[in-house]
């Protein structure tokens, strides 16, 4: 493996094991996250940290529907 690329296997592993295959399922927890995310006391994170935090989960969120969308 050369440095650029990156091992997804554990990735891949963990939506087999954890959601049994179901990017579905897995888009819906992270929906789930994100929701929570702004119930949490407002000092728990700045408020640009919980926007950005709130972007990658929804960048992860649209490539893995993406995917789902394409398998289908």
């Amino acid at each position: 493996m050369t440095p650029n690329e990156i091992n997804l296997l554990p990735l891949l592993s963990y939506f087999e094991e954890c959601h049994e295959g179901d990017l579905l399922s897995f888009t819906q927890w992270l929906d789930k996250a994100i929701y929570m995310l702004h119930y949490l006391p407002a000092d728990s994170f700045s408020e640009t940290e919980r926007q950005n935090v709130c972007h990658v989960l929804m960048e992860l969120k649209e490539t893995v529907m993406e995917i789902y969308l394409n398998k289908k």
